[in-house]
């Protein structure tokens, strides 16, 4: 249990209130909650789909409009996040997911646009805005690790919530799903107004930090090389697990036992997260980055070239999710330590998450592009590739 201690030592909103009683618990339990409610509504789709009786067409732009609203308030998310302050940015996200869960409790098609649209605001004001306020509460002695733990908050939430949510819908229905959902936003909303009003309570100043302007941020050579490294390594990993099974299933594994793998793989996240986090603060960021895409390369070639053995394929699997997205709390503290500890963080973490998400979302339709003229190995071959790549900005970053 060593994550909520971490985590609760060193998050802060607010630098001179005392993090243990004012955030140290709540940012962590709202990217549990954030992280799950991102994937439910994602997994929801296939019940939506069949109580709905949405079309194939329908789906896709649902999706399409979660990430393009995911994706394009990322990149405004700090200048929200200084004109209404953190705290607030954090209720609005909240708000956002809890006006999610009940539009979907319509069958109207419009209703449900706009249910994933105020999803993609939620988890795009979430993520960056939360990033910056655990990175900014911690030192650069222990960054890796506290985002790691962080990180791996969001891992336990998704693993969680969507085991849950997926047999609610399968037992009980929609209805009784979303309105569960739209519970645990009330509790998470009531939870984040209480602290804020004891902070209040309590006298907290808040520091006004000086906003670093987009412009300065392209000026800073190791936060670009940070942000050139976040995309090269969330284009080659975070959608590897969608194409895990169908690589499995390729090599003549039973299609009803590849989603077990991915379980599998999200295990490996997490530990990954949490181990790879404190080995970057004792040996340094860049070079376990280095390391970790290495060993990612030569695990996806293992992956391909082993026989369709589940006894061999699931340990390979596990150890590739520890190295895949086991790098992501790496990058984000480098792109932390990229930025002096007496500016606010926020526009550098919307920037670096409207990179890294975008990068997520165009290497989809070229993965998927690639595997229906050659083949699901050769996705696995251009992640690999791409993995790669990423040494080249740690090592800028490492000299500059």
């Amino acid at each position: 249990m060593s994550a909520p201690s971490s985590a609760a030592s060193c998050v802060s909103i607010a630098p001179k209130v005392s993090p243990s009683k004012i955030t140290g618990l709540v940012l962590p339990v709202c990217n549990f909650l954030s992280k799950g409610w991102e994937v439910c509504i994602l997994g929801l789709l296939i019940f939506l789909t069949d109580q709905y009786h949405l079309s194939l067409n329908q789906v896709g732009l649902l999706t399409t409009v979660f990430i393009v609203s995911q994706i394009s308030v990322s990149l405004f998310a700090g200048a929200l996040a200084h004109v209404l302050e953190s705290r607030r940015v954090i209720l609005l996200s909240i708000a956002a997911s809890g006006t999610a869960w009940l539009l979907l409790l319509s069958g109207n098609f419009f209703s449900l646009f706009l249910a994933y649209m105020f999803a993609g605001l939620s988890s795009g004001l979430f993520e960056p805005i939360g990033n910056s306020l655990v990175a900014k509460g911690c030192t650069s002695a222990n960054r890796s690790s506290v985002i790691g733990n962080f990180a791996a908050f969001g891992d336990m939430g998704r693993i969680a919530m969507v085991a849950i949510a997926t047999s609610v819908a399968a037992q009980f229905g929609v209805v009784v799903t979303c309105t569960v959902l739209f519970t645990t936003t009330v509790i998470a909303f009531g939870l984040a107004r209480l602290i804020s009003r004891q902070a209040s309570a309590a006298g907290a100043e808040l520091v006004k930090e000086e906003p670093v302007k987009f412009d300065a941020l392209v000026k800073n050579r190791k936060f670009c090389y940070a942000t050139v490294a976040g995309i090269a390594d969330s284009f080659s990993s975070a959608s590897l697990y969608i194409f895990i099974p169908f690589l499995l299933k390729a090599k003549g594994i039973p299609l009803e036992k590849t989603l077990w793998f991915n379980a599998v793989f999200f295990g490996g996240y997490l530990l990954g997260r949490l181990a790879l986090g404190r080995l970057s603060d004792r040996y340094g960021g860049p070079v376990i980055l280095m390391l970790s895409k290495v060993t990612m390369t030569a695990l996806i070639l293992l992956l391909i070239a082993v026989p369709a053995s589940i006894a061999v394929t699931m340990p390979l699997v596990f150890l590739l999710g520890i190295f895949t997205r086991g790098s992501s709390p790496i990058i984000r503290a480098m792109v932390a330590d990229s930025m002096d500890d007496k500016t606010s963080f926020h526009n550098a973490f919307s920037a670096y998450s409207f990179a890294s998400r975008g990068s997520t979302a165009l290497c989809r339709p070229i993965y998927f592009s690639l595997a229906s003229t050659a083949g699901f190995p050769a996705v696995f071959y251009l992640a690999a590739t791409v993995s790669l790549l990423t040494l080249y900005p740690a090592m800028k970053y490492k000299a500059a």
